[in-house]
């Protein structure tokens, strides 16, 4: 096959920029652009939540612009003398950069288009900042080969960005990086690499464990390998082909994985990092993994969200720039980051507590913002249920029986590629269980299903839910999908979380351990975190069965599941609280 001319490859994956850009926020700025396209004053809706006054001051911290943003195209030459395409914008007056020194932000480091940062950019250039967005090798204009999956390469031609900023005679010295998604992976890979002028970072909706959190969730193959290799970032389709394969030839956990996740570097991280995420977001669980392992050096704001669109910069259209306004905040969140730690300005402040955290409901942006030293809080009191024969869930150990459910691999509706959708119409079960009105077959067969009576107050479920089961397997394997769901009194079923788990994996991700069919095995499956209030009226529920289509891959094995009922099969909720 006739390979083609690198810029014409580039060209033909143009398709793939829309997908992109729509992951990171933003739709495309104009080749001109200075700087964010004027636009009415809106406000965004999350802003007018009920919330503590310190986090409501907090959230609304801005200030106005003091430059335009003057944009520039550069090439910067790494230390094997790959050149990398970036994107400069420097505050400046009448379409001429201002000589003066000022601080510097890596705004994004990825191989999604730099052209995606370019709002965001603009804004902190206003208002004094030097802000630079790169490609990186082997994508987009920069030159070299693009080294598959977070290589070493990658990470060091960070780092050389970070110092070949700071080292500029319009800069202080002092800089910061943030990025979404692959970008806020690169921003904490090279914190890691303690870069001397680097000084704090913002990753936002960041993987700590790629393979666990998107690939192989719980072991389980998922269909976002392939969706990487099809729509993902500007590379060759050779590059797309090649990581993808690396994916399949590594479903385990091992060192080409250990070797990309970013959970076993935190502990070399050094500067601090505010760490924005959604709790619908498939990478919903990296913030709590950094503020576990890094409590002191980590500030986690976590919202309503999926995957992008929830950061509104000031002064451009949300609707060109694919904003849920009334699901978003202002992303003057990050210019209080950076005025804090690189301006140095008096009125920039910290979070108001270590954790501000979005507690949501069954209607959309309806919820209130709470602020937490730790999380789950010190106060709060775990609660542990126990599903029962009929379908209940019970504060008690019930008497020990079985109830059997059929692996079904197509069982479904699970979310898209960005995460769980709850307020989605598409996302509700109740019809499906009731007439198997989707093609995915009957669900109310397919799963086991135990239900919480009606809550009479209001009450919040903040922390990491984890279904605790013991169940034996027809098949030498199976997949689990337990998913935590609010049942509403117009009797939609909404979902919350979801949690995966291969049978094989259950001792751990790295080696796989046969089961004997038949024999009672117990599982743990993790759901992950969440900040939810049930309504009077509403129930909680919890499911058990074998897929979600269409995230995961449809192979699971044949077979039945019996779940054993008694004191080893339980769901514990660890801050369960009512609130009257």
């Amino acid at each position: 096959m006739t390979r083609l001319p690198r810029r014409r490859r580039i060209g033909a994956l143009a398709a793939t920029m829309a997908t992109a850009l729509t992951l990171a926020g933003f739709a495309s700025a104009p080749a001109n652009s200075t700087g964010p396209a004027p636009a009415r004053a809106v406000t965004p809706g999350l802003l007018d939540s009920p919330a503590p006054r310190a986090i409501h001051d907090w959230l609304r911290y801005d200030r106005p612009a003091e430059y335009e943003s003057v944009r520039s195209q550069i090439r910067v030459p790494m230390r094997d003398g790959t050149r990398i395409a970036c994107d400069l914008y420097r505050p400046g007056h009448d379409g001429t950069a201002d000589t003066a020194r000022h601080p510097s932000v890596m705004a994004d480091f990825t191989p999604y288009l730099r052209i995606a940062s370019g709002p965001r950019a603009g804004y902190l250039a206003e208002r004094g900042y030097n802000v630079l967005s790169c490609d990186v090798r082997g994508s987009g204009n920069s030159t070299g080969t693009f080294p598959s999956w977070f290589q070493p390469k990658e990470t060091t031609d960070n780092y050389d960005l970070i110092e070949w900023l700071a080292r500029q005679p319009y800069a202080t010295g002092d800089v910061g990086q943030m990025g979404e998604s692959y970008g806020s992976i690169t921003s904490y890979r090279a914190a890691a690499l303690k870069p001397p002028h680097l000084r704090a970072i913002i990753p936002i909706v960041s993987p700590t464990d790629i393979y666990a959190e998107w690939v192989y969730p719980g072991g389980v193959p998922s269909v976002n390998g392939a969706w990487w290799a099809n729509s993902g970032p500007v590379i060759s389709p050779e590059d797309h082909t090649n990581t993808l394969r690396g994916f399949q030839r590594h479903p385990l956990y091992d060192a080409y994985w250990k070797q990309a996740v970013t959970t076993n570097k935190l502990r070399d991280v050094e500067v601090p990092a505010l760490h924005i995420g959604g709790y619908f977001d498939i990478f919903k669980n990296g913030g709590f993994d950094a503020l576990e392992q890094r409590p002191r050096g980590t500030w986690l704001l976590n919202g309503p969200w999926t995957h992008g669109g929830f950061l509104h910069v000031p002064g451009t259209d949300p609707v060109t720039h694919g904003v849920d306004l009334p699901n978003a905040i202002s992303a003057s969140v990050v210019l209080q980051w950076f005025d804090h730690w690189l301006a140095k300005r008096p009125g920039a402040q910290l979070p108001p507590d270590r954790v501000i955290s979005y507690a949501s409901t069954s209607a959309k942006a309806s919820g209130r913002w709470e602020g937490h030293r730790t999380w789950p809080s010190a106060s709060a009191s775990g609660t542990r249920l126990y599903p029962t024969e009929d379908g209940a869930l019970a504060g008690s150990a019930p008497a020990a029986t079985g109830l059997r459910y059929q692996v079904n691999p197509i069982d479904g509706p699970s979310a898209d590629v960005t995460g769980t959708l709850p307020y989605d119409p598409g996302q509700n079960q109740a019809p499906a269980e009731r007439n198997g009105a989707l093609p995915n077959g009957n669900y109310a067969t397919n799963r086991a299903t135990f239900t919480l009576p009606a809550f009479t107050a209001n009450t919040t479920l903040a922390g990491p839910v984890t279904l605790h089961l013991n169940a034996s397997i027809s098949a030498e394997d199976t997949y689990f999908v337990s998913k935590l769901e609010t049942v509403l009194p117009d009797g939609r079923v909404l979902p919350i979380e979801t949690g995966y788990l291969r049978a094989q994996l259950r001792d751990s991700l790295e080696k796989a351990r046969p089961v004997t069919p038949g024999a009672p095995t117990q599982y743990t499956i993790a759901l992950g975190q969440t900040h939810w209030q049930f309504k009077p009226g509403e129930k909680l529920r919890v499911t058990i069965g074998g897929g979600d289509s269409p995230r995961i891959i449809p192979d699971n094995p044949a077979g039945s599941v019996t779940v054993h009922l008694g004191g080893r099969t339980y769901v514990d909720m660890p801050a369960l609280r009512y609130l009257g």
